[in-house]
């Protein structure tokens, strides 16, 4: 018995062919007709009719001719940037970090708008404020952005999008980004994300976790977060507060000999890390003092071990039931000391029947968690400009 031979409509097959010819544009650059028959195995006149219509849809653009070795040049065609825009938006408790970027992922304007900590404010207004400022200096209107998507420190409600728990940012909890953008966006494409798993985003795509399709993320900063990549896909849990480690006991050296217990979150605060720095013979006044300090300081100084030790022993747990191939130390701390502090991570878990992954320091260091929500928001705008097509904008 023969399979049944499956087929498709004419329609839908151009856009699936739409879709093939924007991508492979997007991954390879300008390309000839010729280039992108071979990428698609369209004839001559299927490409010459599917490309007047992606240029007439104002989707792709020609860029110039590329010279061959015989006969006349050959036309090049572009991705057109302003087919699709999106904000990536960081929100900390120093301000909001927003930037656009066409749908090529070239950025076009970015904003920062500084915020007191713990100061009270109007979440909606000062979110809507930001996004006009960079939106004016990108010389585009707020309804050309697509898609949007937010990071906030805490846990996000992946059932409400709403940031359920935000220690830093008590003026977002319960807010709805989306519901306050809807007006001035004409749609709710917007995504609210926790900012460490975005880093994380930003890690596994152009970081210390390319290529990496199993890695945790530890992000040590104002207060400390995880994040988890398994199978190449952000684990978020059952609720969304996957990651959030600030509550996890760990044993630390008491003052009068011997251990007690305190949560990771706790021993990695501003005053106990500078009371811990004291104990080792640090004299520093405030964390950057410390940040400072740690990013030139040997791996056996006795802070180092102390802080690498504390991190293996919180880590024991998420590497014994996960097996990831890497773990990254991330944030402030991570990034500048994240090399000393794996010697003594590195030194704990070795003498555990537990297999030891790759403990290594972060590579996204600018604008982090800005750069991982531009990147899911592309992700988003580019599969529904992709799979929409010409007919999308209106060609029949």
């Amino acid at each position: 018995m023969t399979a049944p031979i499956l087929s498709g409509s004419p329609r839908l097959l151009r856009n699936l062919n739409e879709k093939a010819v924007l991508a492979c544009l997007l991954s390879e650059g300008s390309l000839t007709r010729m280039e992108l028959e071979a990428f698609t195995g369209l004839s001559k006149p299927a490409m010459s009719d599917l490309l007047r219509r992606l240029e007439g849809a104002e989707l792709i653009r020609k860029d110039g001719e590329k010279a061959g070795a015989h006969g006349p040049k050959a036309g090049l065609w572009a991705l057109r940037g302003d087919a699709g825009y999106v904000a990536g938006v960081d929100v900390t408790a120093h301000g909001i970090d927003i930037a656009i970027t066409d749908i090529c992922g070239s950025i076009i304007s970015s904003y920062f708008e500084p915020h007191v900590p713990g100061e009270n404010y109007d979440a909606g207004e000062r979110i809507k404020a930001a996004l006009h400022a960079v939106v004016a200096d990108a010389a585009i209107e707020v309804s050309d952005i697509g898609q949007v998507v937010v990071g906030l420190p805490g846990i996000v409600d992946i059932f409400t999008g709403h940031l359920s728990a935000g220690w830093q940012l008590r003026n977002w909890e319960g807010f709805h980004v989306a519901d306050a953008l809807a007006d001035a966006l004409g749609h709710r494409n917007v995504l609210v994300e926790n900012d460490v798993n975005l880093v994380a985003l930003e890690e596994r795509n152009v970081g210390a976790a390319t290529g990496v399709n199993s890695f945790i993320l530890v992000w040590i900063g104002e207060g400390i977060g995880g994040a988890m990549i398994q199978g190449g896909k952000l684990v978020r849990g059952s609720t969304g507060s996957a990651g959030e480690l600030a509550d996890v006991i760990v044993p630390v050296p008491a003052s009068g000999g011997g251990y007690s217990i305190l949560p990771i979150g706790t021993i990695f605060d501003e005053p106990h890390l500078l009371e811990a720095a004291k104990e080792c013979g640090v004299s520093v006044s405030s964390a950057n003092d410390l940040f400072a300090f740690l990013a030139t300081a040997q791996a056996d100084h006795p802070l180092c071990r102390r802080l690498g030790e504390a991190l293996a022993y919180m880590l024991t747990g998420p590497i014994g039931m996960v097996d990831p191939h890497m773990v990254i130390l991330g944030g402030p701390l991570g990034i500048v000391a994240g090399k000393q502090l794996a010697v003594s991570v590195l030194r704990v878990l070795s003498g555990l029947r537990i297999t030891v992954p790759q403990i290594v320091s972060a590579q996204v260091r600018s604008h982090a968690a800005r750069a991982g929500a531009i990147e899911l928001a592309l992700e988003h705008i580019r599969e529904r400009v992709f799979t929409g097509g010409s007919a999308a904008r209106g060609l029949p």
